[in-house]
């Protein structure tokens, strides 16, 4: 081949070689398609907490990558806010590891992770070692997220189980049994207790409180024991706001 022949030919391959990395950067810079479901769809957190067949605070220990023929991670149960506590790892499937993920916010008590806000408009995601709030379902002998459709918070990562995301949840799974009027009397008074408290954690559980009081009310419940919490007692999430408030100021 002439001189000259061989410098086109190299130069047409460094083109298409820069091309194709124009292209890779451009795909990789299109964010993913947002979820365009209504954002009234959501349900309210005190509806999560009483749907839920079983709520499970577990570590993210395993699992496989997005390109997986079958995907799904392994989760190792921790602590049970709802429900029976899996006696040994169990997986969740059509879930996926990723690297590099953005956990939750740990004073976000409204919005669901990032994850949940495009494509399925659900939590497909996690990072290995995470500890997350998983609501869940019983389908088949299998561990399922629960349905609740898009937007919801059916997955978030905390950082233990003082976090105020588990202990909202567990104050939300007792509520969820009393009748409505009572319910809302024990949110109130939940409500302005936190209010008096000058900490983001209380203020965050105060502002859930309040959005569900503006929300339609559950479906009736069976009436269970009207002792569960009088005014002026402390509640779980006081108690565990009071601990957290000790560990930080204890030297």
């Amino acid at each position: 081949m002439a001189p000259h022949a061989c410098d086109h030919a190299r130069m047409a391959q460094i083109r298409l070689a820069l091309t194709l990395v124009a292209l890779a950067a451009a795909t990789a810079a299109v964010p993913a398609q947002a979820c365009s479901a209504p954002r009234s769809d959501r349900p309210t957190n005190l509806a999560l907490a009483a749907e839920a067949d079983a709520i499970v605070l577990g570590q993210v220990v395993d699992g496989t990558a997005a390109r997986s023929m079958q995907p799904s991670i392994t989760v190792h149960p921790v602590a049970a806010i709802k429900g029976l506590l899996p006696g040994q790892d169990f997986a969740l499937r059509g879930v996926t590891l990723t690297e590099g993920l953005e956990a939750s916010d740990p004073l976000e008590l409204e919005a669901p992770h990032p994850d949940a806000l495009s494509g399925s408009c659900a939590r497909t995601r996690f990072t290995k070692g995470s500890t997350v709030l998983f609501f869940l379902d019983r389908r088949d002998g299998e561990w399922v997220a629960a349905p609740y459709g898009p937007y919801t918070r059916w997955a978030e990562e905390v950082p233990g189980e003082d976090a105020p995301w588990v202990q909202l949840t567990s104050f939300y799974t007792r509520l969820a049994d009393l009748p409505d009027e009572r319910r809302r009397a024990v949110m109130e008074a939940e409500r302005d207790a936190l209010r008096e408290r000058d900490e983001p954690a209380a203020l965050a559980i105060a502002a859930d409180l309040e959005r569900e009081l503006a929300a339609p009310p559950l479906a009736a419940a069976e009436p269970q024991d009207d002792g569960f919490y009088e005014p002026g007692e402390v509640s779980t999430v006081q108690r565990a706001l009071d601990q957290m408030r000790a560990d930080r100021d204890d030297p």
